[in-house]
């Protein structure tokens, strides 16, 4: 072989798995889509895009159906959702697995906090019981219940204002990040799997979970036991690079040797007569 067709071969590689993505960012919408609108998307025959899902599907990623492609069945499209919806979705589970990931947090740590319904939770508990922390966040919300409990100093980062989520995302966002450090950073997420680790709805939730690994001298996720074994569009974080992980019931066995195996802390809440006696 040349290395000009070395060369071809790579630059078609690339260019397949590029595409690959963004079908699976399609499917994550929630819609079926068919094989001949995708060919003219992306510009190519019929028999590529075949070859595109019959790969994904193997993978995992999406299903196969009658001229087209369909999501898993196991896709989160609650992360679709408002945030303010999405607070009433599994609520009470969220409030258990933000309440175990408190033993993450010593005073006077820097700390990152990461946007979602899940980490708002978690804001309301450090307000309440949490020690001294300098917090950065990109969500409103989790800025203003942590600058009104007097014992957290709070950096909110610039960027343009996504209103469902009520975060502030972007380039901006991630160029505010580049010069800080942080002793942890903790973010939720739409889904958890054994292959590809933490999972999210968009290139953005990957593009911030990229750069926090790199400034954060340690990186935890919390979410609630149904978002094991989920799909989603975006890997945000593969498990080996992440330290911890906060939930509220221990996974499948499965799972619990992938987290094993990657060196991945798993964080349970305490039983619930201590957990009383906590927050009394």
């Amino acid at each position: 072989m040349t290395k000009q067709d070395q060369t071809r071969g790579r630059d078609g590689a690339r260019l397949s798995a590029a595409r690959q993505q963004l079908i699976l960012s399609l499917i994550g919408r929630g819609d079926i889509i068919s094989v001949g609108d995708l060919a003219i998307r992306f510009g190519v025959s019929q028999e590529t895009i075949r070859r595109d899902i019959r790969a994904l599907e193997k993978a995992g990623g999406l299903r196969r159906v009658h001229g087209g492609a369909a999501p898993t069945g196991a896709v989160d499209l609650t992360a679709r959702r408002p945030v303010t919806e999405r607070l009433g979705v599994e609520r009470e589970a969220k409030a258990i697995a933000a309440e175990a990931a408190l033993p993450l947090f010593d005073a006077g740590m820097t700390v990152f906090l990461g946007g979602s319904s899940t980490m708002l939770l978690l804001a309301e508990a450090l307000a309440q019981r949490g020690p001294a922390l300098s917090v950065t966040t990109n969500m409103i919300d989790i800025a203003t219940v942590l600058a009104g409990c007097g014992h957290c100093k709070v950096t909110l980062l610039g960027g343009v204002m996504k209103a469902s989520t009520r975060t502030l995302v972007g380039p901006d966002t991630l160029r505010m990040l580049e010069h800080r450090l942080f002793d942890l950073a903790v973010c939720g997420t739409s889904a958890i799997g054994a292959m590809h680790g933490f999972l999210g709805p968009s290139e953005w939730h990957a593009a911030i979970g990229a750069t926090l690994a790199e400034r954060a001298r340690l990186l935890a996720f919390v979410a609630d036991a149904s978002k094991f074994g989920r799909g989603d569009a975006y890997v945000v974080q593969p498990l080996h690079k992440v330290d911890a992980l906060a939930t509220d019931h221990v996974p499948e066995s499965e799972m619990v040797a992938s987290l094993n195996d990657a060196g991945v802390r798993l964080l349970l809440p305490q039983p619930e007569g201590a957990r009383r006696a906590a927050s009394s």
